[in-house]
């Protein structure tokens, strides 16, 4: 079947023949699907799309007739082979990408910008049009009355309009302007707002030789954009009208010109609907729910408290009443609900930092993540403006104590801090402390006759009582025994009280906090471990087997490499858990312990087989990360960074496209870190190796992107590795490494001596490679330090091992580095020649990483020279070469280039656009080594301009 979203919603049988879905609801719930087409959509996304905020009591029951119905229309003849798949919490529709046409589309736009990226401009220019075609109208237009859906419905209109923009842009180039006139025409009526539109097709009249018509179309503009706005067309917009108008009979359409303006405005976000699942089957914490609701939604119309802490031992329940009550309070928050679980009293994980949490609440919330700042103090203000004005809910689960949450806590009146810790909140101004204490005997017998049958509780009084005493009165101890009784219908109480009581020592220990849930942790392993089911022992094996890793939480894949089994049975025996509340999921396919599940599996783990055996498990884990890692730098065209020597003994994830691995990478970031970090510090070596492979793997993805907070450490522990392994390679590498990251930190002299370690280290190696990098890296430390007669001397001695190796990109870097000595010692002519013998080396052999930085460096010699033109235009050149080599690290270095030759050309308002820009990557990238140029050329434009500028007064996040 084809499904068909871009326009009115069809459903096209093999034949052709529309299959009608008569049924709004029908209509919006297979809509929801279909824009996650291959993932999971929750019960709750389908009801927001549904319903809204306000869903009707048997939402989730009409939900289930309704897929029912639509898998009767798809598959009336066999309802086992309909597409819509049930998962745990949802639904899924599993779909090729040829099925449906918003995944061509998305197909055929990535092909398009791949190929323009190229500079093969009739290959993009064939699919874009080929995904503009696939458009019959609006998108989603009889899915109406759905906020979610109309709101996914502009997102798509967007994604339509950038790829028209992008077709109209490679049509002018290719000369091709009544195609560009002929589809622009209804676009600007539809996008009156949108400049860069108008301006297309102003190039596209005047092209075909309408010039009048040109000038009309411009008037039209300013006239929409004055009455619209009050404002008039932007300067590139203007520019182009007076050209137009000065132009005698032929203006050059290739001349170069100002960029017209893209769209620049934020985008509305979403309203942000974070908090983990209703537990619905809460009992108990009647008196703290009402008081929590109290706090939350006064009765009386006030504003919530400021700041609400739920307080308590560990298994008291924290958690789960946070979420319960958030979920009660909801309405009372239309602005929405942010979650974060913080790892506070997490074994083995890092605990967030506040800046961290701050910086992803803020992207939630709309802010570019260029403009997110690092600094915790600063990224505080800029989250109390966001919230400003608005009502919204922010959990903050599982704090360590006050610090880690002091910086969120300030926020206007009307948004609410609802955080829970094992540390009391009692001494924090504005705070309402709500402390947990045991069950009470009532809630914990609710919660048993909820599990195990109200009958069987009530018969026996006495065995409950002393059963909820045995438990300790803890609420995931009493759910657990609950669960187990509930495993066993043939059992009575007094029958799991006799059980117990066996573990006389454990029980005595059960009465006294941690220990408390350590026991009723045992109990419900051993349900799994003794079962005759082979999918329960799995479980308890995969338990087990998670105590080995040190990582936030885990994907299907890597259990399965940890228990050598496929990973859909690793998902299976990972749900199976779930159910019995031994490990928790926030979202499909993502599974973490609760803290205190993860203490217990770190106990039980030297109970499931030998030390080898646990150590295998743990290196194929890691093993299945460093091979994803080089799989998905690959994709993604990165260099793989020193392939340590180790051998991987599992695949990767099936990655297959450039957006599932930076998506893969992006959600494994902390993972990685921690994964890495944990197998330095083993003892055993192959570990230790696969810590360092993992590590080598990453540094130039991260590099290129922005190093990472806390990885210049991770690459300490690769030299300490070395170190301890005794291997030079690894040490000379690490050095390598760590000099890098300190230059980018702007503390050189402490770069050349790791780089001059790394050069003894390859001399006494024989590894010319290694001696080469290191002498291309300290002509550009000592270029730097200002030591131009010393770079020389350096690059020269790279270029001489480059060229009897037959290095290419080696002979590339060390000319660079030559003319740009050459340069700073004055002698301009002289490194005019060697550049350009360098950049047509690069272009020669496809370096268009090298030819970067080549053309930045003659851009440098143009403005020496005073020709900011020609300065100019390498600039440009060396920007558009950045971003194809996806080289974010080097941008700010263009963009600066670019704000100094448009100062130097007197368009003071380009040059303040461009340092503006250069300013937001660094942050960004995290190079110290730009504060000092940056800073400089923000006097010069004051002076130039005579007036404050827009870029941010202070130079660079400390």
């Amino acid at each position: 079947m084809n499904f068909l979203m871009l326009g009115r919603l069809e459903i096209r049988d093999v034949n052709g023949t529309i299959v009608p879905v008569r049924r709004l609801k029908h209509r919006q719930l297979l809509a929801t699907l279909l824009l996650e087409a291959n993932f999971p959509v929750s019960n709750h996304q389908l009801m927001e799309s549904l319903w809204g905020d306000d869903p009707p009591p048997s939402a989730e029951r009409n939900i289930k007739t309704y897929v029912h119905t639509l898998r009767k229309l798809l598959c009336p003849d066999d309802l086992r082979s309909t597409p819509i798949e049930t998962q745990a919490d949802g639904y899924l529709i599993a779909l090729d990408r040829d099925d449906l046409d918003l995944s061509v589309f998305r197909d055929h736009v990535r092909q398009a910008k791949r190929a323009a990226r190229n500079r093969d401009s009739d290959t993009a220019h064939h699919h874009f049009e080929r995904a503009l075609d696939l458009w019959r109208g609006k998108p989603l237009l009889d899915t109406k009355g759905s906020r979610a859906l109309d709101d996914a419905a502009a997102r798509l209109s967007e994604e339509y309009v950038a790829s028209l923009e992008e077709l109209s842009e490679i049509r002018l180039s290719l000369g091709r302007y009544r195609e560009v006139v002929s589809d622009l025409r209804p676009a600007v009526s539809a996008n009156p707002l949108r400049e860069r539109l108008w301006g297309q097709l102003m190039l596209g009249l005047y092209g075909a030789g309408d010039r009048a018509a040109a000038l009309s179309t411009y008037q039209g503009l300013r006239k929409t954009i004055v009455e619209e706005t009050g404002l008039e067309p932007s300067r590139p917009i203007q520019n182009l009208h007076q050209r137009i108008l000065a132009s005698a009979s032929v203006l050059d359409l290739t001349a170069p010109q100002a960029p017209l303006p893209a769209v620049e405005a934020r985008p509305q976000a979403p309203i942000p609907r974070q908090l983990p699942r209703d537990p619905a089957d809460f009992v108990g914490r009647a008196e703290e729910l009402v008081r929590l609701g109290s706090l939350l939604a006064p009765w009386d119309g006030n504003p919530p408290q400021h700041i609400v802490a739920i307080t308590g031992a560990p298994g008291s329940g924290k958690s789960t009443l946070a979420v319960r009550a958030a979920h009660m309070a909801r309405g009372h928050f239309p602005d929405g609900q942010l979650y974060a679980n913080l790892h506070g009293a997490t074994p083995g994980i890092k605990q967030l930092e506040p800046a961290e949490v701050i910086g992803r609440f803020l992207r939630d919330l709309g802010v570019p993540p260029h403009i997110v700042p690092d600094d915790a103090d600063e990224a505080a203000a800029v989250w109390r403006s966001e919230l400003d004005g608005r009502k919204i809910l922010v959990v903050l689960d599982d704090a360590a104590d006050l610090a880690q949450v002091r910086p969120l806590l300030s926020v206007p009146v009307g948004n609410t801090i609802l955080t829970t810790s094992r540390e009391t909140f009692a001494m924090l101004d504005g705070c309402a402390e709500v402390p947990l204490g045991s069950l009470r005997g009532t809630e914990a017998s609710a919660i048993l006759a909820k599990l195990a049958g109200a009958q069987r509780v009530a018969e026996d009084m006495t065995a409950t009582a002393h059963l909820i005493s045995l438990c300790g009165s803890l609420p995931l101890a009493v759910r657990i025994a609950g669960a187990r009784l509930a495993n066993r219908p043939h059992w009575h109480v007094a029958d799991l009280v006799e059980r117990l009581a066996n573990e006389r020592r454990r029980l005595h220990e059960l009465e006294v906090g941690d220990l408390a849930v350590r026991s009723s942790l045992t109990v419900s392993y051993d349900l799994l471990l003794g079962s005759a089911h082979p999918l329960n022992r799995m479980a308890a094996r995969a338990l087990c087997e998670l105590g080995l890793l040190q990582v936030p939480d885990v994907a299907p894949h890597i259990v399965g490499a940890l228990l050598d089994v496929p990973s859909d049975l690793a998902e299976r025996a990972m749900e199976r858990l779930v159910d019995g509340h031994l490990a928790e999921v926030d979202e499909t396919g993502r599974y973490r312990l609760h803290d205190l599940v993860r203490l217990f599996a770190n106990e039980q783990a030297p109970q499931q087989g030998t030390p080898a055996a646990r150590g295998a498990a743990l290196d194929r884990a890691l093993s299945s990360y460093v091979a994803t890692a080089r799989l998905a730098v690959d994709l993604l065209d990165y260099p793989n960074g020193a392939p340590a020597e180790v051998d991987l003994s599992t695949d990767p994830a099936p990655l297959a496209s450039e957006e599932e691995a930076r998506t893969w990478l992006r959600r494994e970031r902390a993972n990685l870190l921690s994964a890495a970090s944990q197998a330095m510090e083993a003892p055993e070596e192959r570990t230790a190796r696969l810590g360092v492979a993992l590590t080598f793997s990453l540094f130039w993805h991260f590099h290129h992107s922005g190093l990472p907070p806390g990885f210049h450490a991770v690459n300490q522990q690769c030299l300490a590795a070395g170190q301890r392994l005794g291997d030079r390679g690894i040490e000379a590498d690490a050095h390598n490494y760590l000099a890098i990251s300190l230059s980018m930190a702007n503390r050189c002299e402490d770069a050349v001596r790791h780089v001059q370690r790394q050069l003894f280290l390859c001399r006494e190696l024989s590894d010319p490679h290694g001696e080469r990098r290191a002498l291309g890296s300290l002509a550009e430390l000592h270029l730097r330090l200002n030591h131009y007669e010393e770079a020389l001397g350096f690059a020269e001695g790279q270029w001489r091992i480059a060229t009897a190796l037959g290095h290419n990109r080696g002979q590339h870097h060390a000319l660079t580095m030559i003319g740009a000595a050459h340069h700073h010692l004055g002698r301009l002519d002289q490194a005019f020649t060697v550049l350009g013998d360098a950049l047509a080396r690069t272009r020669r052999n496809g370096d268009v990483y090298q030819e970067t930085s080549v053309l930045e460096k003659l851009g440098d010699i143009h403005l020496d020279r005073g020709d900011p033109a020609a300065a100019r235009d390498h600039y440009r050149a060396a920007l558009s070469c950045a971003h194809t080599a996806k080289v974010t690290v080097a941008e700010p270095y263009m963009l600066l280039g670019l704000a100094r030759s448009s100062r130097l050309l007197g368009e003071v308002e380009q040059a303040s656009a461009y340092l503006e820009r250069a300013f937001a990557t660094a942050e960004v990238t995290r190079d110290r080594l730009l504060e000092k140029p940056l800073a400089q050329e923000r006097e010069a434009l004051l002076a130039a301009r005579g007036r404050p500028l827009t870029v941010p007064d202070r130079v660079m996040t400390p």
